[in-house]
């Protein structure tokens, strides 16, 4: 892989003794914060277990490693969210629901994320993992494989494995009661408590915090070439998350903070075009990369939560917006009865909404009421 992990070593230590004591577990839950580093630890580790020359990581040069640079190995498969572009049947592969284009979109991705572990592999419109998907693993693991190694099964934000009734959680259930021989599922999410109990239970969990600022800054530096300043203001900004620093590196921060402030402005004005606005915004970003939403309601929640602190303690606290910390104390001087935790809370119910697929407009208006009843807090 081009890049390493950032600031999980202790996990990688973790995951090094069991391989060496031969100790290797069935199925793993890799859980943790967004960007925390649990997929790019999951590909890691597949490729350690299928590594013809490991020592305290794969090679990176065998053939098995060489697969694994473009995530095409034959003891190797992926399982993420799909949508429904066509309708199958239950015996059908799951590649079938796709149209050409996505699917292509997706070997495109999975190139990607072989060189670069940290890339969100997020097809549009995608918001269930398939119970086809799961059938496919099923058949797969009894099938003798075709390279020495460790079958591997990575399941992706594992928690959408609980859409549609939780379809294809229970199909997975099933499995991980018997597993194979030869074999390793690891599923990674944000959210476990979204899973049964009943799977977490038949997983051997691993917890992966937030990545220190100071790591990421570094990162960043080693990675990017960032100037000290610049990495520093980004690591603060991604609050831990390094698939976010990442972005933001490569991203135009004046882009990022006009978009912030456009969206904050829509909310705020109570007007009725405004709030289409945002409501417009918010529907064609949420089909286009719920990735990119979630980011920007973070980054809205951060204006509160600065805003917060520019109220109640005078601002005696470092900004997470620090290049917008003058507009933030004029935001807080225009209303100094605001009621901010009440409006974060609603920020972070929107994108927890979002993220369990409820209807978009539904949960942006109602976003828009507590905005508005918040400012307008007597407290």
């Amino acid at each position: 892989m081009k890049f390493d992990i950032v600031g999980q070593r202790e996990i990688w230590k973790r995951l090094l003794s069991v391989f060496g004591r031969d100790r290797v577990g069935n199925a793993y839950l890799f859980h943790g914060p967004a960007g925390a580093g649990k997929e790019a630890m999951a590909i890691r580790f597949a490729s350690l277990l299928n590594c013809h020359n490991p020592s305290d990581t794969s090679c990176g040069s065998c053939p098995s490693c060489s697969k694994f640079g473009s995530l095409q190995h034959p003891n190797l498969t992926v399982i993420v969210p799909f949508p429904r572009d066509k309708v199958i049947d239950k015996n059908d592969p799951p590649l079938k629901a796709l149209t050409p284009r996505t699917a292509e979109l997706l070997t495109e991705l999975l190139g990607k994320k072989g060189e670069d572990p940290y890339v969100k592999l997020e097809l549009p419109r995608a918001k269930t993992n398939l119970i086809n998907s799961i059938r496919e693993i099923r058949t797969k693991v009894h099938l003798k494989a075709v390279e020495s190694g460790q079958k591997i099964f990575l399941i992706f934000e594992a928690e959408k494995l609980m859409s549609q009734q939780g379809e294809s959680a229970n199909a997975l259930l099933k499995m991980l009661e018997e597993p194979p021989p030869g074999t390793t599922l690891i599923l990674c999410t944000e959210y476990p408590e979204r899973l049964f109990e009943t799977i977490r239970s038949r997983c051997q969990s691993i917890y992966f915090p937030a990545v220190t600022e100071t790591q990421v800054a570094s990162h960043l530096e080693d990675a990017f070439k960032l100037p000290r300043e610049d990495a520093l203001l980004v690591a603060h900004l991604s609050q831990g998350n390094v698939r976010m620093a990442r972005s933001l590196a490569d991203s135009d921060l004046g882009e990022i903070t006009s978009t912030l402030q456009s969206m904050l402005s829509w909310a705020v004005s109570g007007t009725a075009s405004s709030w289409r606005k945002f409501l417009a915004h918010g529907a064609v970003t949420y089909r286009s990369s719920p990735a990119e939403l979630a980011f920007q309601f973070q980054l809205l929640s951060y204006w509160f939560r600065d805003a917060l602190h520019a109220q109640k303690l005078n601002g005696d606290s470092q900004f997470i917006l620090s290049m917008l910390e003058k507009e933030v104390r004029q935001f807080s001087d225009r209303y100094p009865e605001a009621d901010h935790p009440r409006i974060i809370a609603a920020i972070e119910k929107c994108a927890d909404s979002l993220s369990r697929n409820f209807q978009v407009n539904l949960v942006l208006m109602n976003l828009l009421m507590e905005v508005r009843d918040g400012l307008n807090s007597q407290q």
